[in-house]
């Protein structure tokens, strides 16, 4: 075997073990498609390079970012590349023509998804964990002091799996110290590093109202918020219109983000410290062009 081979198998071997020991892919939702998706055969130029590369979604502008690093091995994209059944694979198709050019310069994608919401130190402990401190937009704390927070987080799951109760879809969180919506809001803000979100408040909201408890999911949350009634206010990436009229009847009120805007900093937060840590050989990139599709006109 040449030496770039080696470090090719090296560099993906230790990325699937830390993912089978954090987060593997046995958390995964049933309907989702995680793991190792797209393994390249093709060796890298050069046999030093073992540079890993995190996004949320592999875009053309983010595969482009991508492909610009020659030392990057694996790209570990949060979302699904390949999430529905497809019958072929072409240069046609915009999105898979991403992934084929970066099987042709030698990179593997790996996506994790749902499996990094369930798990523990995931993205929904991340959410919980980062919503309880009250600090300003302009002193969120370094990673390292998140990803210890994260890792002792306190919480409930709402969905727990039936295989391991500790992990699960959701959390569910009592603030130590009430704060106000306004606060809240503020917090949620700062922590994804936003300037805007959606509101639904419930009836008899104000500024001023005391906040106790959150229930928060990662992306789209319905689905999992919905049967968790014991909360003040949920907080996700996207709810559907009947979900928040729901939600507000029961006197719950809700903040919506958009859908990745509640994953993509946890990117940078945790699992760039996470992975850097575990793994000393490989330099860590998060994609600078990697961004929701939506935003405030």
């Amino acid at each position: 075997m040449s030496s770039t081979n080696t470090a090719e198998d090296l560099t993906l071997k230790n990325v699937l073990s830390w993912f089978d020991k954090n987060a593997p892919t046995c958390l995964a939702d049933s309907w989702d498609n995680v793991g190792l998706i797209a393994q390249s055969p093709v060796p890298k130029e050069d046999d030093k390079a073992r540079g890993l590369f995190l996004a949320i979604d592999l875009t053309p502008a983010v595969a482009e970012e991508l492909l610009a690093k020659p030392d990057v091995r694996v790209a570990i994209v949060y979302h699904p590349v390949i999430f529905s059944p497809i019958r072929s694979i072409t240069m046609q198709n915009p999105l898979q023509r991403s992934i084929l050019r970066c099987i042709a310069a030698g990179i593997h994608i790996y996506c994790p998804h749902t499996t990094l919401d369930a798990c523990l130190g995931g993205i929904n402990d991340w959410l919980v964990t980062g919503l309880e401190h009250a600090w300003e937009s302009s002193h969120v704390p370094k990673p390292e002091s998140l990803l210890r927070a994260v890792q002792n987080a306190s919480y409930e799951i709402i969905e727990p799996s039936k295989d391991d109760p500790s992990v699960g879809m959701g959390r569910a969180h009592t603030f130590a110290q009430p704060c106000s919506w306004a606060a809240l809001i503020h917090r949620v803000k700062a922590l994804l590093r936003v300037s805007h979100v959606q509101i639904a408040a419930a009836s008899g909201v104000n500024e001023t109202t005391q906040i106790r408890s959150i229930a928060v999911c990662a992306g789209s949350g319905g689905s999992v918020l919905r049967g968790w009634t014991d909360a003040d206010v949920y907080v996700t990436g996207e709810m559907g219109h009947h979900d928040i009229l729901a939600a507000n009847a029961r006197g719950i009120s809700v903040i919506l983000t958009n859908h990745t805007n509640t994953e993509r900093r946890y990117l940078v937060d945790v699992l760039q410290p996470a992975l850097s840590s575990s793994l000393p050989g490989s330099h860590v990139y998060v994609s600078e062009r990697d961004a929701d599709p939506l935003c405030v006109a």
